[in-house]
């Protein structure tokens, strides 16, 4: 009898610990996910509205980068044809100094374009605007910025017709 017992005894403690780590692993997960999410610095083809506070929305600028960290020192923002055509771009500084060396940007045709920005954004100088060699559907944006700053930026688009007419 007592054999029975310990056997019952053991197997419920066996399930016991076998629940208790299946019920915190998906909250763990879970919140791995979140994290993922929450650190995501590229946005492109949102469903979403764009956010309200976003600075220089107006005037036809749509946000195309998330606030990014300076220290990630080159970074890749995927646009894609559904953005439609842009004709300008610009670099904000949001937070602290970001000093941007250069924006290379590979349009959908193949051609590409690089450009030497070299400037300290920060807030007294927060904006760099690169103008691009007509309007044209962009494949992706690779930005290289000083991995010393430690200021963050956010990625704009612009386009002569407007982004309310596409």
């Amino acid at each position: 009898m007592r054999l029975i017992a310990m056997r019952y005894l053991a197997v419920f403690a066996t399930v016991v610990v076998t629940a208790a780590r299946a019920a915190s692993a998906p909250p763990e997960q879970e919140k791995n996910t979140k994290q993922e999410e929450n650190t995501e610095r590229v946005r492109y083809g949102d469903e979403g509205p764009p956010k309200s506070d976003a600075p220089g929305h107006e005037g036809g600028w749509v946000q195309l980068a998330t606030p990014t960290p300076a220290k990630h020192g080159t970074e890749f923002v995927f646009v894609g044809k559904e953005q439609g055509a842009f004709d300008k771009l610009r670099v904000d500084a949001d937070k602290g100094t970001v000093i941007v060396r250069r924006v290379r940007v590979y349009f959908d045709d193949g051609k590409q374009q690089v450009i030497d920005v070299d400037r300290a954004l920060n807030p007294k100088h927060k904006s760099a605007v690169v103008e691009l060699k007509g309007a044209q559907t962009i494949d992706r944006i690779v930005i290289t910025t000083e991995p010393q700053g430690h200021g963050t930026y956010a990625l704009y688009g612009s386009s002569v017709e407007g982004v309310a007419t596409r």
